[in-house]
């Protein structure tokens, strides 16, 4: 493709190195309401006349003729690797101003490279999201069961739906690793390219805050935007709990100004994510008093809950729409997954899906992986895996068992924290999970390059009782908890999910709590 075609609607200035270069008028470019804030391209900027035949921000991954973009980082700086991606044959590199010293090479400035960068991925994939429906969910918890129960509906009514998220792209019968919950701009439109090409006509998006910060959603056309929660997590990366529901509103700043947003008017921050829509606003609540008053609503269109019935097999719920009423049935299980099917409906309705489409789909979803999944064992009483790895996630979920139970149920709860993340959640995780269990077990969850006895430790300030134990080795802990197990025991192994490695220093090891599970003998 021509660079001047990449460039399409971004300002830029261009400090030769090697190579012919030619004025060449940079095109006007067109309203994109709520794409960003990059500079109009108006007036000349001198562009290479260049065929570029790849676009990427990872040096290792650039080939001869390939456009690298030096991105800011948190820890290292894309500048730093401009050597490599020209030995491995890049063409031209895109990053910041000033020019480095000493380039053989085209260089563009461009005023901010991550916005730069996500519209360069936009052009460069001729912006597929263009023609297909896109939905985009942000939220601190609940997201990946959302988009789960929404991409069942959507396939009930025979409209082919791929999910982008944490559990990978999935597609009909395939699930591919991406490594991040939302990829980077370029990655995004290149799977966007991919599945319209194989007729894929719904994208349902799970949208991080890192994503929105880092703007690598700015160019993607998102049909519907969906709010589900916030609460804390993240704070290793966002200096305050201010910049990351900033980072989280973004979704919905995004938005055109026709497109609808979908808001869980239960959350105490409905009402900023409510006026940050631009266009018609959706709400959905467990129950239809809210406590938001008239003139905050802007006449949006409600769904709630008339009625409940809620147990450790099954969730049933009666539901209201603009005064149409229906039943749901659910094998997701608890008031927060109620909290999602609500969400992935009031969606599906936004979209036109009917009733009975809705009821198909999420019957059709029994299980979310690595979501208060159960595994069958051969230990005593019952297993579950669950990705919880935030306070709210853990108060929830725990809560959810605690009273779905039988009272003699004995909770034993299984967990660690993060290495080289949020300190501050790790005593309120471990407060939350000692309110709701009978037993405790301290492990690792991927210190990664933190001391376990650190982590630990902080883990310890937030318990009062002394009903747990500490066992380093996750697998070792997993054994001992799979041991002491009774037949009213219900054992829950929190953090991981489906994940299949533990990261220790810098290495990332094989593990998988979900094998351990299943081949563990009395």
């Amino acid at each position: 493709m021509p660079l001047q075609q990449i460039m399409n609607g971004i300002d830029v200035s261009v400090r030769p190195g090697k190579g012919s270069l030619r004025e060449i008028p940079s095109p006007e470019r067109g309203p994109f309401p709520g794409k960003g804030s990059l500079r109009d391209g108006t007036g000349k900027a001198p562009l290479p006349d260049l065929e570029i035949t790849g676009l990427t921000h990872d040096s290792r991954q650039v080939v001869p003729g390939c456009l690298f973009v030096a991105l800011p980082g948190l820890h290292v700086q894309g500048l730093e690797f401009i050597p490599q991606a020209l030995s491995n044959g890049a063409a031209a590199v895109a990053g910041p101003s000033p020019r480095p010293d000493t380039l053989m090479r085209p260089y563009i400035e461009v005023e901010d490279p991550p916005a730069a960068y996500s519209r360069m991925a936009a052009n460069f994939y001729q912006h597929p999201s263009r023609r297909m429906s896109v939905t985009g969910i942000t939220g601190t918890n609940g997201k990946t069961t959302t988009a789960e129960v929404l991409a069942a509906i959507l396939r009930a009514h025979n409209l082919p739906t791929a999910i982008v998220g944490t559990l990978g792209l999935q597609w009909e019968q395939t699930r591919q690793s991406i490594g991040f919950t939302t990829p980077e701009a370029n990655q995004i439109h290149k799977i966007f390219r991919d599945l319209l090409d194989k007729e894929i006509q719904g994208v349902v998006m799970e949208v991080s805050s890192h994503a929105l910060k880092q703007r690598r959603v700015d160019d993607v056309d998102f049909n519907v935007a969906v709010f589900t929660n916030f609460t804390q997590d993240h704070l290793d990366y966002h200096p305050d709990m201010d910049d990351y529901l900033a980072a989280k509103l973004r979704l919905f700043h995004l938005l055109p100004a026709d497109r609808p947003a979908v808001v869980n008017l239960d959350d105490p921050h409905a009402e900023r994510f409510i006026q940050a829509a631009p266009g018609p606003v959706i709400t959905y609540s467990l129950g239809r008093d809210t406590g938001l008053s008239p003139t905050n609503r802007r006449g949006q269109t409600g769904l709630w809950v008339t009625d409940m019935g809620l147990s450790l097999e099954v969730t049933v719920a009666n539901l209201v729409y603009q005064g149409q009423a229906f039943a749901v049935e659910s094998r997701l299980v608890g008031r927060y997954n109620l909290e999602n099917l609500l969400a992935a409906t009031a969606t599906a309705l936004t979209l036109g899906i009917p009733v009975g489409a809705i009821q198909e789909g999420i019957s059709a979803v029994t299980a979310i992986p690595g979501r208060l999944e159960r595994i069958s064992s051969t230990a005593r009483g019952r297993v579950f895996i669950d990705y919880a790895h935030t306070p709210d996630a853990y108060a929830k979920l725990l809560g959810t068992i605690r009273q779905l139970a039988p009272k003699e149920t004995e909770i034993i709860t299984l967990f660690g924290c993060g290495g080289d993340r949020d300190r501050t959640k790790r005593p309120l995780m471990a407060a939350e999970a000692e309110t709701y269990s009978d037993r405790l077990i301290i492990t690792s969850d991927n210190p990664r390059t933190e001391s376990l006895e650190q982590i630990n430790a902080d883990i310890l300030k937030g318990l009062s009782r002394n009903k747990h134990v500490v066992i380093d080795d996750r697998q070792e802990a997993l054994l001992h908890a799979l041991g002491t197990m009774t037949d009213h025991s219900i054992l829950l192994i929190l953090g991981k999910g489906r994940e299949d490695y533990e990261v220790i220093g810098t290495e990332k090891n094989y593990h998988n709590d979900v094998e351990i599970v299943k081949t563990y003998r009395v």
